[in-house]
């Protein structure tokens, strides 16, 4: 899904703006507060509607972006689905359900599904992403941190099979595991008995015993001694076979050593982001006596 344009008419501290995107990366960019964190409620809001619940916030996103001064609670979205269809949103947040156009600008919200408590689920059905999975991967707002430790946790394992394997569903672990016993089970260990390795090391010793034979003719020993050099070349593809499963194991290791720093990191930008979210409640709540006290 692509958004082409954004409208607002009046939410937050955001009025009268027109945005264009182009295709590719887009980059929003401005001071603190100014209003960055309010365009990608805007956007949620637009395709999911806005709570009026607190829930377990100091005021609910409607009593936070009502604009003060009366003007019109409202905007619209003109956005592109995966299939190349256009469509434009337009919604009055005083209201429960939003007006869906299709590319010739006719009203077509009478054809989705609509929810008592929640509206109008067009948003849904056409990209088949519900709110909270909205909330926990396409936007990611700087003072909360949407995934719960689970939801972490998983995400992690994923990023790690992905860096490890190649596949996010494959267990860098279980990599190991099918690496040890492949070289376990096709090439064999100092460990192991009747494994190409060890048949070769075996035969490579019968060998150097019959040569010591004083009665061995001369074409018997260089037969010998052909065979020899042939066993050598084979112990040593196996033994190269080793190498690079235990170069395998190495690398594979080391994503699991950058798992673990890249762990710190998220535990390091989580405490400091439960940090801005305190400091914000404080000053939320400043800001809310103060208006109490005018």
């Amino acid at each position: 899904m692509k958004i082409k344009n954004i409208k607002i008419n009046s939410y937050g501290n955001l009025k009268n703006k027109e945005i264009n995107f182009e295709n590719n990366l887009n980059i929003i960019y401005g001071k603190n507060e100014s209003g960055k964190s309010t365009l990608l409620n805007y956007i949620k809001n637009i395709f999911y509607g806005i709570s009026k619940n607190k829930n377990g916030k100091e005021i609910s996103d409607y009593e936070k972006y009502t604009p003060w001064t009366g003007e019109e609670f409202s905007g619209k979205i003109k956005y592109e689905l995966d299939d190349g269809k256009t469509f434009e949103v337009y919604r009055d947040f005083n209201k429960k359900n939003s007006k869906v156009f299709n590319e010739n600008l006719e009203d077509i919200s009478d054809q989705f599904k609509i929810v008592k408590k929640e509206g109008n689920q067009f948003f849904y059905e056409q990209t088949g992403v519900d709110e909270n999975t909205y909330l926990s991967t396409i936007m990611s707002p700087q003072q909360e941190l949407i995934l719960d430790t689970q939801s972490q946790n998983a995400l992690l394992q994923k990023i790690a099979n992905l860096a490890g394997t190649g596949d996010d569903k494959v267990s860098f672990q279980k990599a190991i595991e099918r690496l040890n016993k492949k070289q376990v089970e096709e090439v064999g260990t100092s460990r192991t008995q009747d494994r190409p390795l060890n048949a070769l090391q075996k035969r490579m010793k019968e060998i150097e015993f019959v040569l010591k034979g004083e009665f061995l003719t001369n074409d018997d020993k260089q037969n010998l001694h052909t065979r020899k050099e042939e066993l050598e070349k084979n112990l040593l593809d196996e033994k190269n076979k080793n190498n690079i499963i235990r170069q395998l194991n190495m690398l594979t290791q080391k994503n699991q050593i950058n798992l673990e720093k890249n762990k710190l990191k998220i535990k390091i930008k989580n405490e400091n982001e439960e940090k801005i979210k305190k400091l914000n409640q404080k000053k939320n709540n400043l800001l809310k006596n103060n208006l109490n006290n005018l």
